[in-house]
């Protein structure tokens, strides 16, 4: 029985199981009240079954623990008065872990994939990844590894870009040329749309033109055409196959939600090319479909490839991370930024892979605090190093250095709801609950489903003894928490989840 519980409470019962499905004994099983601020904790029986009772009306996270398995969570969820919920648990073993991550290690040596993409299922249908409550993480750093893949840089010519048309509107119907150099230019400045009346030009001077034909095809695919482009890559293939036409064609693909088909095709264009190009947007598919093995074979080999690419070792990073690899993520990332430390992008990676983290390892700070000294007009960077001295629990001494780090970036972004929210937890930390509140209701302000700040301003309402004032944000927060999980969970099912098979 909880030592809150509530007569005609709650009932939360389940099951803790390994990867084998069987029951495991001696988890810890702790229950924790999101707006009281109180745990209670319970071990499962020689069933692997747990059980509270009495439970009062709250919002919760359960965690389950078990030494040499990966730690499992759930939540946060409401459990309404007389509620029984049921909550069940698979957890991994650590020493699974280390062999993904010796996996990883030897796949750097391997020239030929040991996986093959079988198909794609909804991820809503697949067991554990519903109970890890790190998956958002995950499924973000997979989006902005995936982003890191897209767009290629203008090409700088005067009177390209899309403030400036300049003279191309000059060229001669009959120039071949010209137009073809018109519509390139036009391509790469971001004007796929302007560009197609040039290249078709081009294309109707000499159809032949390989050159001429691509552009083409690439400016009806980015302006929306997926079948023009499809249709003019299989032609321009029946000619001679080139890796840069599977790309287009993975592009086309992914337009169509085919993404395994999508997929087969950058292997395709990375088998035929191996260039650090081709291997990043094919390891990047496979994170973002949740092939976290996969993609960490395709970015190892890339790695051996390019060492000096940044954005592969941020894939590896990525990639580790997914398969609960934290402390060989962050080293992938620190590598990253020990051989680029003005590059922006390990720092936003490993910055997400700290709001999660139980601890922060001083180099995590230093390497925050020297990237705040290189680009100390970016907001982002002092809410990264003042999330890090906040991870390093010290207590009262690094108030000053959080709140001065915070302030900054507000300085720098009033519009920075991230900053915001961590304010007002500092200032609750310290007892000013006042500007605690101010706080809060700035980052619900400017944060898009603000239900973190909605949960934090409900606790801080209730210290005050503002008991209406907590209840309407706690409803609030359960409002957000819902359209959140329903917006993640519409994204999960859009993607699809591959279905990966070893190589025989």
């Amino acid at each position: 029985m909880l030592i809150w519980a509530q007569s005609g409470g709650g009932v939360l019962e389940g099951v803790a199981r390994d990867a084998e499905k069987r029951p495991l004994a001696d988890v810890k099983v702790s229950l924790d009240d999101q707006i009281a601020g109180r745990t209670e904790a319970t071990q499962t029986d020689a069933a692997g079954h747990f059980r509270f009772s009495g439970v009062a009306t709250s919002t919760y996270m359960v965690r389950a623990r078990k030494p040499g398995y990966v730690d499992r969570a759930e939540g946060p969820f409401v459990i309404g008065r007389g509620e029984m919920k049921t909550l069940n648990f698979e957890m991994s073993q650590e020493k699974a872990a280390e062999s993904a991550k010796n996996a990883v290690q030897a796949m750097e040596y391997s020239d030929e994939p040991q996986f093959t993409v079988a198909g794609v299922t909804d991820p809503s249908n697949v067991g554990g990844h519903g109970s890890n409550v790190t998956l958002p993480t995950k499924e973000a750093l997979a989006r902005e590894t995936a982003s890191l893949g897209t767009g290629k840089p203008a090409s700088g010519h005067a009177g390209v870009t899309k403030e400036n048309p300049g003279e191309l509107s000059i060229v001669a119907a009959g120039d071949f040329a010209g137009n073809l150099k018109s519509g390139r230019d036009l391509l790469q400045a971001g004007r796929a749309k302007q560009a197609i009346a040039y290249l078709e030009r081009a294309v109707k001077l000499k159809p032949m033109d390989y050159d001429a034909a691509f552009s083409l095809a690439l400016a009806s695919q980015k302006s929306g055409d997926a079948k023009r482009a499809d249709r003019i890559a299989q032609t321009l293939l029946a000619r001679g196959e080139r890796a840069e036409l599977h790309v287009l064609l993975a592009e086309v693909r992914e337009s169509e939600r085919q993404p395994v088909e999508a997929v087969r095709e950058y292997q395709r264009a990375a088998e035929m090319e191996p260039s650090e190009e081709n291997l990043f947007v094919w390891g990047a598919e496979l994170l973002l479909h949740h092939a976290y093995a996969p993609a960490a074979e395709v970015f190892a080999k890339g790695h051996r490839l390019y060492p000096k690419s940044v954005r592969t070792l941020v894939g590896l990073g990525s990639a580790a991370y997914a398969q609960d690899l934290n402390e060989q993520a962050a080293r992938w990332l620190l590598e990253a930024i020990e051989m680029a430390p003005t590059d922006p992008r390990p720092y936003q990676f490993l910055a997400k892979v700290q709001e999660v983290a139980k601890s922060e390892p001083q180099e995590w700070v230093e390497a925050f605090r020297r990237y705040a000294a290189l680009q100390p007009e970016d907001a982002r960077v002092h809410y990264y190093l003042a999330v890090a001295l906040e991870k390093q629990r010290r207590g009262q001494r690094d108030f000053a250095a959080r709140q001065a780090e915070l302030q900054k970036a507000i300085a720098i972004d009033p519009r920075l709801g991230d900053a915001y929210l961590k304010l007002g937890v500092l200032f609750g930390e310290k007892g000013e609950l006042p500007k605690a509140v101010a706080s809060l209701q700035k980052a619900i302000e400017f944060t898009p489903l603000p239900d973190e700040a909605h949960l934090r301003l409900a606790q801080i309402y209730r210290r005050m003894g503002e008991a209406e004032k907590a209840r309407k944000e706690s409803e609030l927060y359960e409002e957000v928490s819902v359209k959140k999980k329903e917006k993640l969970d519409r994204e999960r099912r859009e993607l699809g989840e591959f279905v990966v098979k070893e190589k025989p």
